[in-house]
């Protein structure tokens, strides 16, 4: 039986697990949405902008630890989502954008087709896998190895390309080959066997797990291996939550004063699945302990910022599991060091993070914009679990906090899901209070707002005295705005009143705002 290339992309999708795509609809792929009406088994989240339906996709993959999807038009649509893919691939998270493109007897013409663009050479450096159908018969096939691509090693974004009159056209003749081969190597034995002799000879060693390890749900072999070392587990961004923060064996992000209270001591290091960025080590200034052992699925990250005198190419739950079989007991000496560096706190807490955690429920999730505030929630927001603490850590892009929020509400409808912004960053995206209120998703808004483009006020202190440029701001009354679109606000200054509006938020079916105003920093600057 014939049939279009939409209703086959739709189909080849169901098949690799897809049931939810955000975007909108455009002229270039209207019998996508069609396709996706009449097949019935996918659900659609319509967003105001591509670039945030790109970083709903992300949130929707960052809290399931499955590829989200991404649908937009052709031309401006889908390089209006190019910000997003690129933040996903940055952050190593499998996002696959679905685009429309002109008709393809015109692709690389020229012709003045509207919406016509090379997309394949733009979307290509921010992808692992990014295709053009060149016949409708191509379309479950490119389906297929773009979620190889994606899932079958290091995590990274992919796009392809259907040219309109391939959706629309039809075909009976489609061959799909069997899966692709995952393409890993054996993990090497020789590897695990110098890695377990160092840390079996190691006095203090020190467990760093990574985004890495919780795609490969490595959790219990990290916590088992801290046990059998007897030692402390530090996280980069990415990882926090693999062991409960509240666990004595914890010492929380790697950059928290537990942790740089201990690291300095430690004699040898295990980094799995963390490629050490400028973020995570703040300027590579990390102590991280000359005897270095790395664990990635990625070989080209091994290395890369701090030397190692062992590297193992491999799934992480793999290789962990291998070392657990070679490593009976070790010589850990850590004794108070440890206890001391468990017991430091904050030095400076925020009333704001202290309250937030004391109100939401242990299974509610955080979803943090690129600000001042989130930054201090890396080292000072006490995860209990993976996957329930985010922030765009490496491209860091302004304004993916909100619609990252939504993609996790639009996942996990059950939980309560908080977005924590900045003023400036929350305005870049805040059209998508309409999808918020459209889905009257389970969630809480908290604007922190300074009146300004604040780490940049700092940078700009810090470097040129007080000449600001640029980075003070004009906004609107942000309750006001909300209420626009039929959501409730508060405005909050002091902790007290700020959990009252939380407690009230979480009782809600549909989403809230809630803003806090730093009047105290502002004055300050």
């Amino acid at each position: 039986m014939a049939r279009t290339g939409a209703d086959m992309l739709v189909e080849a999708l169901y098949r690799q697990g897809v049931r939810l795509i955000f975007g909108m609809p455009g002229s270039h792929t209207t019998a996508i949405y069609d396709a996706i009406v009449r097949h019935g088994g996918i659900g659609t989240v319509l967003c105001r902008n591509e670039q945030a339906g790109a970083f709903m996709a992300d949130g929707y993959a960052r809290v399931t630890g499955r590829p989200g999807v991404i649908c937009t038009t052709a031309g401006p649509g889908a390089t209006n989502a190019l910000t997003g893919i690129a933040e996903a691939f940055g952050d190593s998270i499998p996002v696959l954008l679905i685009a429309g493109q002109v008709n393809h007897d015109k692709l690389g013409r020229e012709t003045g087709s509207y919406h016509e663009i090379d997309l394949e050479n733009i979307f290509r450096p921010c992808t692992c896998y990014t295709a053009t159908a060149r016949r409708v018969a191509d379309v479950p096939q490119l389906v297929l190895q773009s979620f190889a691509a994606m899932t079958r090693g290091r995590r990274r974004s992919a796009a392809l390309f259907f040219p309109q009159d391939l959706l629309a056209g039809t075909t009976t003749a489609v061959h799909v080959e069997d899966q692709p081969p995952s393409g890993r190597s054996p993990i090497s034995s020789a590897a695990l066997d110098v890695a377990a002799d160092l840390l079996r000879s190691a006095r203090r060693p020190i467990i760093l797990a990574g985004g890495g390890a919780v795609w490969s749900d490595a959790g219990p072999e990290i916590r088992a291996l801290a046990q059998r070392l007897s030692c402390p587990v530090i996280t980069s961004l990415n990882g926090k939550g693999i062991i409960d923060e509240r666990d004595p064996l914890s010492l929380g992000h790697a950059r928290s004063v537990r942790s740089k209270a201990a690291l300095p001591h430690a004699d040898a290091m295990i980094a799995v699945g963390c490629r050490f960025t400028e973020v995570m080590t703040w300027f590579w200034k990390l102590a991280v302990p000359r005897r270095l052992i790395q664990i990635d699925l990625d070989p080209g990250v091994i290395g890369v910022n701090y030397p190692v005198e062992c590297a193992i190419v491999g799934d992480a739950k793999e290789a962990l599991a291998g070392l657990l079989e070679r490593i009976a007991e070790s010589s850990s000496q850590w004794g108070e060091l440890w206890d001391n560096a468990r017991g430091l706190r904050p030095p400076r807490p925020e009333w704001l993070i202290e309250t937030l955690r004391a109100e939401l429920p242990e299974n509610g999730v955080v979803v943090t914009d690129a600000c001042e505030m989130a930054l201090r929630m890396h080292t000072d927001w006490p995860a209990y679990a993976p996957r329930t603490f985010f922030y765009p850590s490496t491209f860091i892009a302004l304004g993916w906090g909100l619609p990252a929020a939504i993609g996790a509400a639009v996942a996990l409808p059950d939980r309560p899901i908080v977005c924590l912004a900045g003023d400036g960053g929350f305005v870049m995206t805040c059209q998508e209070l309409a999808t918020a209120a459209r889905y009257r998703l389970r969630l809480i808004i908290i604007v922190h707002n300074d009146h300004a483009y604040g780490a940049i006020k700092n940078l700009q202190r810090k470097q040129h005295g007080e000449r600001y440029i640029d980075v003070e701001l004009n906004n609107p009354d942000f309750v006001r705005l909300a209420e626009a679109f039929d959501i409730p606000g508060a405005r909050t200054y002091r902790a007290d009143d700020f959990a009252t509006a939380v407690r009230h938020a979480l009782k809600r079916e549909g989403p809230s705002l809630i803003e806090v105003p730093d009047t105290w920093r502002s004055l300050r600057a």
